[in-house]
């Protein structure tokens, strides 16, 4: 069965690129950029590993106020939201701790395994990411088992002088306000940035309505300095992130799952057990996180190419969870009054959440969860080139992680976790034509609670071919990855308010392995790129939370299992330029099929996706967007998962650029959800509670340098 899949996959794929391979012959696209998630500064077409990479610079403000939206454009790359504020990463079915996010130089620990708030980082001071679909454990250890996500730091003026930016946003539907304060300076050796992001949002609305406590707060500083010299660079880079966020109400009970088969009728959906009435979760139920990172990396040139890479870091994160302990009242927080009244002027007084609702007396160990992080970091990387021909490079990691908690309850015991890897990754070119990647790695990790403790080892590896003919590139990439349980899968006991569940894990869950091929065809016209990418992944002893009919302090009573899971599908894009010069569009095409090893579906799977995007410049200082968004149903779900049905978005959105007291002024707006359509994402958590995702927004904004 699952080979008649994959056959029709490649000839439903072929099909549909036969007419526009005929087209084809040079590259009028960027792919001669330069790649930072995989070393030897390779670029984007000449990389063994394919690499889809979005310049922050070169898109809509408003499309990048958070990551999320900006990755979800990329085929093969999905988000698991929770209202507009909140959203994961899913890169080809696989999520979470199974996704790698690399910021400012070290891989982010901020309990990424949460799925009720966001990855944590918001888009501001980054100058692009990059993202790989599959396995780069070689280069990125355990975790990197469904892809990495590389976010490049803001870069440094290197040209003498004092630059001054400032961007405001404005979101309709949620009364949404984002301002972004940005310097940037440097003289003789020395580069600096300073930037202040701020947002505050209220709650959001559907088409049915506005959905209590799903507001949304977040301040962010982020201070640079960087020395560099002919033989030495030195980055040292800070970041504080505070974010405050209300939790919506869940409905974790609903045992009916073929009664939300039909998401056509609003009425029944309104029945949900009265998701509005969960009482003794009011509007008191959120989140406060604070995410502090600090990294130095150093690069120091040895001669003959051959370069040395030294980045220390520290992360510190805290995280505290508020309502739902049936002892506590939180009067002051019920229908959050006081958010609607926070003005800009208000932000500083913010980061101490001293007037946030009037939460005060929010000592420790007042919240249900209030857990501390503390993680730190040495990577360690010698490159080597050895001739035009061959290039290599070696390197080290090393993590020590401590888990600390002072919550009124402990869904995770106190724990340490040590990490220790070893690899090394060489390039050879065959050919004039054909290159050839081969890794190899080796990682253990060790963590102790208690009298309880875990150790896993693993060797893996990869291999990758890349072959050039006249007008195309062909990609071959064969890779091992390797996951072993976090903390929540082996230690877990206790109740998480912010996802209504009872989690119970099992210290003696076995670490996962993968063995995925990905095949990748890239056609380069003279007025288009074709990509056509097809990916099978087979996972042993794959992790998942499974539901049971038990209930433990009125919460469902969830238990982390594992088996063997099997994932595969495919993506088409293609980018072209039309013969009118103003005119050019982006059509994808993804599919995505997973299922474990009794033949159940695995969960948060997209369904098959289609988006078509028309872009329109009227001139070199006005350009406009039509963005057509198109799912299919998805009926193959997990247990107690619900179906949802397709669905079709309109978006559309523009940008002008002008001038305003000699300084540059770009103007632009977007307009979400055009028809104020009412739907379910499958990928959404609030579907199960029938709450529909975010009805029409208008958004608009400017961007002034000075």
């Amino acid at each position: 069965m699952r080979i008649k899949h994959i056959i029709s996959i490649i000839a439903v794929m072929l099909f549909l690129t036969k007419p526009v391979l005929s087209q084809v012959a040079t590259d009028p696209f960027e792919l001669d950029e330069i790649v930072l998630s995989i070393p030897f500064s390779q670029t984007l077409g000449k990389s063994v590993i394919k690499v889809d990479k979005i310049n922050m610079g070169d898109i809509n403000p408003i499309l990048k106020q958070y990551i999320s939206k900006s990755i979800s454009k990329l085929p093969g790359v999905s988000v698991i939201t929770t209202g507009p504020n909140i959203a994961k990463p899913s890169v080809r079915g696989l999520s979470f701790n199974r996704v790698v996010v690399y910021n400012q130089g070290v891989r982010l620990e901020n309990q990424q395994w949460g799925e009720e708030h966001g990855i944590g980082i918001s888009s501001s001071g980054i100058e692009s990411i990059e993202v790989i679909k599959g396995p780069l454990y070689v280069l990125y250890g355990s975790d990197a088992m469904g892809g990495v996500l590389y976010v490049e730091p803001e870069k440094f003026n290197t040209s003498n002088g004092l630059a001054i930016d400032y961007t405001g946003v404005y979101n309709s539907n949620y009364n949404g306000v984002t301002n972004n304060l940005g310097i940037k300076g440097s003289s003789g050796k020395f580069s600096f940035n300073l930037r202040a992001d701020m947002i505050d949002n209220d709650n959001f609305s559907t088409p049915d309505g506005e959905i209590e406590n799903t507001w949304f707060e977040q301040n962010e500083l982020k201070a640079d300095l960087q020395y560099s010299s002919d033989k030495f660079t030195s980055e040292l880079r800070f970041s504080r992130v505070d974010s405050d966020l209300g939790i919506p109400h869940m409905d974790e009970g609903h045992d009916d799952h073929d009664d939300h088969m039909d998401h056509d009728d609003h009425d029944d959906h309104m029945d949900h057990d009265d998701h509005d009435d969960h009482e003794g979760h009011g509007d008191d139920h959120y989140q406060e996180l604070k995410h502090t990172t600090l990294t130095w990396k150093n690069s120091f040139d040895l001669g003959n190419n051959h370069v040395l890479n030294v980045t220390l870091g520290q992360q510190f994160n805290e995280r505290k969870e508020f309502g739902g302990h049936g002892e506590e009242e939180h009067d002051d927080h019920d229908d959050h009054d006081d958010h609607e009244e926070h003005g800009e002027e208000d932000h500083d007084d913010h980061m101490d959440h001293d007037d946030h609702d009037d939460h005060e007396g929010h000592e420790e160990g007042e919240a249900e969860l209030d857990m501390e992080l503390l993680t730190n970091t040495l990577d360690i990387s010698l490159v080597l080139p050895q001739s035009e021909d061959l290039n290599l490079i070696i390197g080290t990691s090393l993590l020590s992680q401590t888990n600390k908690n002072f919550g009124h309850e402990t869904l995770i015991p106190d724990a340490e976790m040590n990490d220790f890897g070893l690899y090394a990754l060489g390039q050879f070119t065959l050919s004039n034509s054909s290159d050839a990647l081969i890794g190899v790695r080796y990682d253990n990790r060790s963590i102790s609670s208690g009298s309880s403790s875990s150790d896993y080892s693993n060797f893996n590896g990869s291999l990758g071919l890349k072959k050039e003919f006249s007008n195309s590139t062909l990609r071959f990439n064969l890779s091992t990855g390797f996951r072993s349980p976090n903390l929540v899968e082996l230690y877990a006991d206790g109740s998480h308010h912010g996802t209504f569940m009872y989690k119970k894990g099992d210290p003696n869950l076995l670490a996962e392995n993968s063995l995925q091929t990905d095949l990748s065809l890239q056609v380069n016209g003279e007025n288009s790129v074709l990509s056509f990418d097809l990916f099978y992944n087979d996972i042993r002893d794959y992790i998942y939370l499974q539901p049971t009919n038990t209930s433990i302090d009125g919460l469902r009573l969830h238990n982390y299992l594992q088996q063997d899971a099997t994932l595969y599908g495919g993506e088409i894009h293609l980018n072209k330029n039309t013969s009118f010069d103003w005119l050019s569009y982006y059509t994808s095409l993804e599919y995505t099929f997973g299922e474990s090893q009794d033949g159940m579906a695995l969960p948060y799977i997209s369904p098959l996706t289609f988006n078509q995007v028309f872009n329109i410049s009227f001139s070199s200082n006005y350009s406009f967007e039509i963005d057509f968004v198109a799912k299919a149903q998805q009926n193959r779900t997990a247990m107690y998962e619900e179906i949802t049905g397709g669905y079709s978005l309109l978006n559309l959105s523009g940008s002008w650029m002008t001038s305003f007291l000699g300084n540059d002024l770009n103007i632009f707006w977007s307009i979400d959800n055009v028809f104020d359509q009412e739907y379910y994402d499958h990928l959404s958590r609030l579907k199960t509670a029938g709450i529909h995702e975010m009805g029409r927004n208008i958004s608009v904004g400017l961007k002034y340098n000075f």
